[in-house]
């Protein structure tokens, strides 16, 4: 019988990815300038604030957001691979696998593993997993498996898959979502209670509190050092640092201008040290394809020469590193120096001025509360722009009225990669570019990981060049943490925080 956990039914509403426009500053801390005031204790329980955002659930096939997957990749739910921080993927639930030639057959031999409920890893598992995420709602988890043509079971330890055409798309979302295995027929058990067959059980939701986590015992590979491990939402920036000063939690995400508006030196604060991590998440601009406004591309030029990247992403909490092109992480092998509309206000208004757009003015929405999008407005306005600002305070609203072409700019971050604006449904933009749409596609089908590489960067370049979609600034998440903690991977291979090697100091 599988194990079913009650939960509360109140469910705080997630804005997405909380990596980005906030800042904190000292007033009413209690704790500006102290250093902690605890060190951990040597017991194997451990409470983290890795993210500061919970999810209305944690079912990732439907809930177009990373937060669940922060929390379940690697933890609780495995994928079939494990990408590493050179790029190559790794064997994890799946024990080894193979490719035919062609790239068309995927054969993965899966390893001897439990999961949470007691239950064997099989064949079955893998089939009903990979069927779920195929005709999932998130386009994340179900658009690299549309090349997938069938789903075999060879015997009870192996699973075949056939494709229609070799798609490198494909076996590289094996690391992610897309490769994320639950038990048969568990998909109702997602959205409450993950199981999975990861070093660390879904043990309770305490909605708007935490979730805790406990220690699997049976997991296949090495135990990891804690028995349990409670992960805190701290939505305030300045209340996670006075949590991890009180020594309440050993690590938080923050940003480096909220420790140092409370008065902290992160790098030279006793008893705590800064992490940072790059994070497969990147902010952007992007414009409604269906506006007049923009159908003069001098237009959409002068917006994207208007803004100054590189200060939009260190202004808005520090985490940002600026950037032109569409490439999620920075560190992907067909990522661009090329910049076609670096900042330069005066050139802006110039095209403005071809254009007979002197006058432009423009509704820009965004999550409330984003600094983000303050800073963006007023590069705008500098740069002779009229812009009226719209901050949802809904995050499914906002995302609902973007995708529906109730908008004319809007400003989101996520983990997309530049496959989200492919034709027919050229994701909110409503934007098609054949070319751009060739090129990947073309990038897809190679066999050879160089061509691959080189085809994606050109189809980055010409995205970049249309300027429907403005790139802003790449991810870079900023955590404080106990020095007496270790262990904290130096990578995100996706979008994960990863538990399984933290251990005290020795």
């Amino acid at each position: 019988m599988r194990r079913r956990i009650r939960m509360s039914a109140v469910l705080v509403v997630s804005l997405g990815l909380g990596l980005a426009g906030c800042s904190g500053n000292g007033d009413g801390n209690s704790g500006s300038g102290e250093q902690a005031q605890s060190v951990p204790d040597r017991s194997t329980s451990l409470v983290v604030g890795p993210i500061d955002t919970e999810p209305p659930t944690y079912d990732y096939t439907q809930a177009n957001q990373l937060a669940p997957l922060i929390l379940l990749t690697y933890n609780v739910v495995e994928p079939l691979l494990e990408r590493m921080e050179d790029g190559t993927l790794e064997p994890l639930l799946a024990e080894s696998y193979e490719v035919s030639e062609d790239g068309l057959e995927y054969v993965f031999k899966l390893r001897e593993a439990t999961f949470h409920d007691g239950t064997d890893l099989t064949a079955d598992d893998v089939i009903y997993s990979l069927e779920l995420n195929r005709a999932a709602l998130n386009a994340s988890v179900s658009g690299p498996l549309q090349s997938v043509e069938s789903i075999e079971k060879v015997d009870d330890r192996t699973v075949r898959v056939t494709l229609s055409v070799a798609s490198q798309r494909f076996i590289q979302a094996m690391a992610r979502e897309s490769g994320m295995i639950i038990p048969d027929g568990d998909a109702e058990q997602l959205a409450e209670a993950p199981v999975g067959t990861g070093p660390f059980m879904f043990e309770a939701w305490e909605h708007g509190v935490n979730v805790t986590l406990a220690r699997f015992e049976e997991y296949w590979g090495e135990l990891p050092y804690f028995e349990d491990i409670t992960w805190r939402f701290i939505p305030d920036p300045t209340a996670g640092v006075n949590a991890l000063l009180a020594g309440e939690v050993s690590l938080i995400e923050t940003t480096r201008s909220t420790v140092e508006g409370m008065g902290i030196d992160p790098d030279a604060a006793e008893g705590l040290e800064p992490l940072e991590q790059p994070a497969q998440a990147i902010f952007f601009a992007f414009l409604n394809a269906k506006d007049p406004a923009f159908a003069d591309e001098r237009v959409r030029q002068a917006i994207a020469h208007a803004i100054n990247r590189d200060d939009l992403g260190t202004q808005a909490g520090g985490t940002g590193q600026g950037t032109c092109m569409f490439v999620n992480p920075p560190t992907e092998p067909w990522n661009s120096d090329e910049c076609p509309y670096p900042y330069d206000p005066d050139r802006s208004k110039e095209l403005l001025a071809e254009a007979g757009a002197e006058d432009l003015s423009i509704g820009l929405k965004y999550p409330a509360g984003w600094t983000d999008a303050e800073i963006l407005a007023a590069q705008l306005t500098d740069a002779g722009i009229t812009v009226e600002q719209q901050g949802i305070s809904d995050f499914p609203r906002f995302i609902e009225e973007t995708e529906s072409g109730d908008y004319q700019m809007g400003l989101i971050g996520g983990s997309q990669q530049a496959d989200a604006f492919m034709c027919p449904a050229a994701w909110l933009t409503a934007d098609c570019m054949p070319e751009v749409d060739e090129l990947l596609a073309q990038a897809d089908r190679s066999t050879d990981l160089d061509e691959w590489a080189d085809l994606r960067r050109q189809a980055v370049e010409a995205q970049a060049e249309r300027a429907y979609v403005i790139p802003l600034f790449n991810v870079q998440i900023f955590h404080m943490m106990s020095d007496e903690l270790e262990g904290v991977k130096p990578y995100r291979s996706y979008v994960e925080f990863d538990l399984r090697g933290l251990h005290w100091a020795s």
